[in-house]
């Protein structure tokens, strides 16, 4: 019953409101009945956990009801391309431990910044019992020979002050290559690179601004600081 992969609490059948609750297990084919919900609902909402969220007990009557049906909060999970484990399937024996070796791989590509990349290791079983996820974090350091441009885009305001803009366009051109950056909510920016790149052309545009130049020169293992101001236009 709890390897099941679809549950379902509350619901119209036969034209009446229902607080019958089903889970279905793909696996063997077969509906399994779940303990009845407290009130019936339809057209609710539902989460791992398991929860049955609001809904309406009568046309146009919605429900602000929350219910907890436990031990169905298995849900699944997605591979991290620089995380693997020793074995992916194992059987733990009562009273008894198993170890599960883990490699960490900073040379693929999805990692092109150094910095900490975290993750949780997750276990599912065919028992009622979840199991605690497990964090890893993945630290990268900077290469010898790369430094690290940052800054901040500011924008002037109808008064006449300045505020950060999220969303604006830092690109970060080099004698080889270009990398387009986006603004955070603080209006920050940052990217590493190996100096062999400089100099750096740094352009910051957004729309309703006038984009700004700079020439960045970086030096290794160093954080160079060039912020922006746009005037509107």
């Amino acid at each position: 019953m709890f390897r099941a992969s679809r549950v379902t609490s509350s619901g119209v059948s036969q034209n009446s409101i229902t607080n019958q609750g089903f889970a279905f297990d793909p696996a063997a084919g077969e509906w399994t009945a779940l303990p009845n919900a407290n009130t019936g609902t339809y057209r609710g909402g539902g989460s791992i956990g398991f929860f049955k969220v609001g809904g309406a007990n009568a046309p146009h009557t919605p429900s602000t009801k929350v219910e907890l049906l436990p031990g169905y909060d298995q849900g699944g999970t997605a591979d991290v391309s620089w995380l693997s484990e020793s074995t992916q399937q194992l059987t733990v024996q009562p009273g008894k431990s198993s170890t599960v070796t883990l490699a960490l791989d900073a040379s693929v590509p999805e990692v092109t910044q150094p910095g900490d990349f975290s993750a949780q290791l997750a276990f599912s079983s065919d028992t009622p019992y979840s199991v605690p996820k497990i964090p890893v974090t993945l630290h990268v350091a900077e290469p010898s020979t790369w430094g690290k441009i940052t800054g901040t885009v500011l924008g002037v305001t109808t008064a006449g002050g300045t505020a950060p803009i999220a969303g604006a366009t830092v690109q970060i051109d080099t004698w080889a290559t270009s990398y387009t950056l986006t603004t955070g909510t603080d209006g920050g920016y940052a990217l590493w690179l190996d100096v062999r790149n400089n100099p750096l052309t740094v352009i910051a545009a957004k729309d309703g601004f006038q984009p700004t130049v700079a020439t960045v020169t970086i030096k290794k293992k160093t954080t160079v600081t060039k912020n922006f101001t746009l005037k509107r236009k």
